[in-house]
């Protein structure tokens, strides 16, 4: 690795602190934090997978393991049947783990050498290695078997030098490079030859898949081979102001009919009543409509006699009565047996129970249909046809053959398989308990279905209640602060012309992943502080985490007080998002955000952040003064007047007795006088000087 990385922990230093962990190397304990351990060798992969860090190193252990070690301890207190979901979990991995092991780190970096050999070349020539480059063998190991294969292959690295590139006389430093080079080249060769019989060699069968029946697939299948659903519609066209205030109450299809034939401005359909037809779900409709997104899922579940809100189309707005509902019907088998014969060919039509075998070792099975089905639904997540089945099969076939010949081998007992364990051990409870905690909190059934209504056109088009029940659960459990703040702050750019609830699943997916970030930092620090925390190196300082409301908001105003107020900004922020349900603290760094918004000039920000603040905080003591800021710099700073006049003129009724009443009245008669008050004032300041 670079000079300027730190130094790893000597291995020899902390001997007496190494933890046997059965055939193969020991590994050394950095740190016990409660029962979790986390070992030199968890920070080795680290380095290995390219992570770099400009933090502390005692920092960067704590980011990357030892807060995700407290939140394992509380995540198995707290949930202890995480522990058989991490082992159902990891029975899946481990077959792609060792697939890395054995690729990545014993055929790619160790070039099939054993770490016994490397270590002692390594030990015997530690001038090639210096200490300050690289610190420990770990690290330097892909170099280490790079020198050690020249070493066994002298005669063809004198050859090449002298052969093929011609060196005359190459300097020291020349020759190192070519080693490297020299080495290189056969890495590149393994790769190549890497899978050559793999599964033969394993054992590994891949089973030939039953062939399909036409027929007797239309049979089982008979719900891919219904008609399109459809609807029975009338329609008014027109101004969407003008078509919301149409009706009072629930029209009667005559009363509908009557108002189409007066108030339409499609004259294709007002001459019929404001007939469209039968028509498609999800089809575009005659007469000029064209497709309308959000129909199919406003009329899902609906009956005859209901009547739509205002509904977009291109640049034409709609009101639709449904009719009738048009019910899908089965396609006669001889109207489908074509094709469904030619997508049994192309392999868009397959049938395979879930009990078939699919993958066997030694002749044993050990992957079914059922497996495939599950692997696909947690990590694939692909639409199957029988060639993007195939290539799944192969690939976890693959993945089975390399695990058998890594526990050939024992790679299952290296340091890496025991570091990469670990670290997926940690991820996987660390983040799954973080999920548990923010969106899988019970929610009433009845607020779940109010949210549904305000996403369903927004997520998953076409997904029923029940399929989108569990985003639809996050996007409910979502704080209501963080939406109000972002609906409010960002009106004018990203959410013009929508209601509140309109914009509902846009907010969360523009702050789902800061609020996730911000929580798992808050969690980490509340846990860490609360855990029995063993350092075994003295060497590394220990980063103390700050990520709790008193810390994070003495940060921020420090920060604020130092003059760095970008820095303070974001400081504040934190807080906002890892503590959206305390309202009060919400409310105090909300303004501290406006404030410096306001101070660094940024006023397009600023005014938005302070019409937040005055919208959800109406009684609040900085409420008046938010709202002048708003008013002032709309007028001041961002020119825009017609604004500024609206809340200027709103300030002034809402607060008659402020001591800012003077100035507001002020800007109010100048923004009327079209700037004539400011001319003649400044003009007097001149004269006057």
């Amino acid at each position: 690795m670079k000079a300027k990385l730190l130094a790893l922990v000597s291995l020899a230093s902390l001997f007496v602190l190494n933890g046997c962990n059965g055939i193969g190397d020991k590994d050394t304990i950095l740190a016990r934090i409660d029962k979790e351990k986390v070992y030199q060798e968890d920070y080795a992969l680290l380095m290995k997978n390219g992570e770099t860090y400009k933090t502390t190193k005692g920092q960067f252990l704590y980011d990357k393991l030892y807060s995700k070690a407290a939140l394992v301890t509380r995540a198995l207190a707290e949930y202890p049947e995480l522990a058989e979901e991490w082992k159902t979990h990891y029975a899946d991995l481990d077959a792609r783990v060792l697939m890395m092991v054995y690729q990545r780190y014993y055929v790619m970096e160790c070039l099939m050498y054993s770490d016994a050999e490397l270590r002692q070349f390594y030990d015997a020539n530690r001038n090639l290695f210096p200490a300050d480059s690289t610190g420990d063998f770990l690290m330097a190991r892909g170099d280490v078997a790079s020198y050690y294969y020249v070493s066994k292959n002298q005669e063809r690295f004198d050859a090449y030098v002298k052969d093929t590139l011609k060196l005359k006389d190459p300097s020291e430093e020349e020759i190192l490079k070519q080693k490297k080079s020299f080495a290189d080249a056969y890495r590149r060769e393994l790769r190549g030859t890497l899978s050559d019989h793999i599964l033969e060699k394993a054992h590994i069968g891949i089973q030939e898949i039953p062939s399909v029946d036409a027929k007797t697939y239309y049979n089982k299948h008979q719900d891919e081979f219904m008609t399109v659903p459809g609807y029975e519609l009338y329609h008014v066209q027109g101004d969407s102001a003008k078509l919301a205030s149409l009706f009072a109450e629930t029209p009667t299809l005559d009363q509908f009919k009557a108002a189409a034939y007066a108030n339409s401005t499609n004259s294709k359909t007002a001459k019929d009543s404001g007939y469209v037809g039968h028509v498609k779900q999800n089809f575009a409709l005659p007469y000029g409509i064209g497709m309308v997104e959000a129909l199919a899922s406003t009329l899902e579940g609906k009956q005859p006699g209901f009547v739509t809100e205002v509904l977009r189309a291109g640049n034409n707005f709609h009101r639709f009565y449904l009719a009738a509902q048009d019910p899908a019907k089965l396609k006669p088998y001889d109207r489908v047996e074509s094709a469904i014969q030619n997508g049994v060919k192309d392999g868009m039509y397959f049938d395979i129970d879930s009990s078939t075998v699919l993958i066997t070792l030694s002749g044993k099975p050990v992957f079914t249909e059922a497996d495939l089905l599950r692997y696909n639904e947690l990590y694939f997540r692909q639409r199957l046809n029988l060639r993007v089945h195939q290539r799944m099969v192969e690939m976890v076939a693959e993945a089975f053959a390399y695990a058998e010949i890594a526990k050939e081998l024992k790679l299952n007992h290296s340091w890496e398989y025991r570091a990469l364990y670990r670290y997926n051990r940690l991820e996987y409870l660390s983040n799954r308990y973080v999920e548990k905690k923010l969106f899988e909190q019970d929610v009433p059934e009845d607020t779940l279905k109010v949210f549904y209504e305000y996403v369903r056109n927004a997520i998953q088009s076409g997904y029923s209640y029940e399929q989108s029940k569990n985003l639809v659960r996050k996007i409910a459990l979502f704080p209501e602060n963080l939406y109000k703040h972002d609906y409010f702050m960002c009106y004018r750019l990203i959410y013009a012309g929508k209601t509140y609830e309109q914009s509902i699943s846009e907010i969360y997916n523009r702050n789902v992943s800061d609020y996730t970030v911000a929580k798992t930092e808050r969690f980490a620090t509340e846990a860490y502080e609360k855990a029995d925390v063993h350092l075994y190196d003295t060497g590394i300082a220990e980063f103390k985490p700050y990520k709790t409301a008193d810390k994070l908001i003495a940060r921020a105003d420090s920060l604020y007080q130092a003059g760095k107020k970008s820095d303070a900004y974001y400081a504040y922020r934190d807080v906002m998002y890892a503590y959206p349900e305390n309202d009060s603290l919400f409310e105090r760094v909300a303004y501290e955000m406006a404030q410096v918004q306001g101070e660094n000039e940024e006023f397009m920000d600023a005014e938005g952040e302070y019409y937040a603040f005055y919208t959800m905080w109406p009684n609040s003591v900085n409420a008046e003064k938010a709202m002048f800021s708003r008013g002032f710099m709309l007028n001041e700073n961002l020119s825009w007047n017609d604004k500024a006049l609206e809340v200027l003129e709103a300030f002034l009724q809402k607060y008659p007795n402020s001591e800012l009443k003077e100035s507001a009245q002020w800007l109010v008669d100048n923004i009327k006088s079209d700037g004539k008050l400011a001319d003649d004032l400044m003009k007097k300041i001149e004269a006057e000087e």
